[in-house]
C-alpha cells in the first residue's frame, strides 16, 4: 500500500463530512452581505481579462506599426525611376537639354533620310539607360552619384553619335563649291 492510500484510510472520517466547515460559510456570508464587492472567482478573472486586453492592444499596435513601416519602406524603395527628372530638378534640366539635342539632330537625320543608320545604336543606348535606372533603384547609399554620371554619359554618347553621323551626312550632301563660289564669297 502506498502513502496516499494509507492517508485516505486514516483520515476517512474527516473527508466524509457532507457539511462544509464554518469558515466556508463565514466566507460565503461575507460575500453575500457586501453587494458592491464582486464574487471571489469573478474578482480574479477581471484582472486577467484586463491583462489580456492590454496584451492584445499592444500586439495590434506592434503589428500595425510593423505593417505600416514595411509599407512605407517598400513605397520609398520602389519608386520607379524612368529618367533623370525623377531624381532631382537639376537632373531634369540636364535631361531636357540632352533630349532636345537628340530630337534636333534626329530631325536633321530624318530630313536627310539617314535616321535608320543610327537607330540601332540609339536603341542599344536606351537599353543601357534602362539597366542604369534599375541599378539606381537598387543602389546602396553613396553609389547613386556614379550611376547618375553614367546616365548623363549615356545621353552624351547619343548626342556624340548623332553629331558624327550628321557631320558625315552633311559632308556628303553638301553642294560642291567651285572656285568661282569661293571668290564671290
Amino acid at each position: 500500500m502506498d502513502r496516499l492510500e494509507k492517508f485516505i484510510i486514516d483520515n476517512r472520517d474527516g473527508m466524509d463530512s457532507a457539511v462544509p466547515d464554518l469558515k466556508v460559510w463565514a466566507e460565503i456570508d461575507k460575500q453575500m452581505s457586501s453587494a458592491d464587492a464582486p464574487p471571489l472567482h469573478i474578482a480574479k478573472i477581471r484582472p486577467l481579462r484586463q491583462r489580456l486586453r492590454a496584451a492584445a492592444a499592444v500586439a495590434i499596435l506592434l503589428i500595425a506599426g510593423g505593417l505600416g513601416g514595411s509599407f512605407l519602406a517598400n513605397k520609398s524603395a520602389n519608386t520607379d525611376i524612368n529618367s533623370l527628372a525623377d531624381i532631382s530638378p537639376e537632373h531634369a534640366e540636364t535631361e531636357l537639354f540632352f533630349n532636345q539635342q537628340v530630337e534636333e539632330k534626329m530631325a536633321k537625320l530624318v530630313s536627310y533620310e539617314q535616321a535608320d543608320v543610327v537607330r540601332p545604336d540609339l536603341q542599344q543606348l536606351d537599353e543601357m539607360f534602362k539597366e542604369l535606372t534599375q541599378e539606381l533603384e537598387n543602389a546602396p547609399k553613396g553609389t547613386e552619384e556614379e550611376i547618375i554620371n553614367a546616365m548623363i554619359k549615356n545621353y552624351q554618347a547619343k548626342v556624340d553619335i548623332l553629331n558624327r553621323v550628321l557631320e558625315k551626312v552633311e559632308a556628303v550632301n553638301a553642294p560642291q563649291k567651285t572656285i568661282e563660289d569661293e571668290i564671290s564669297i
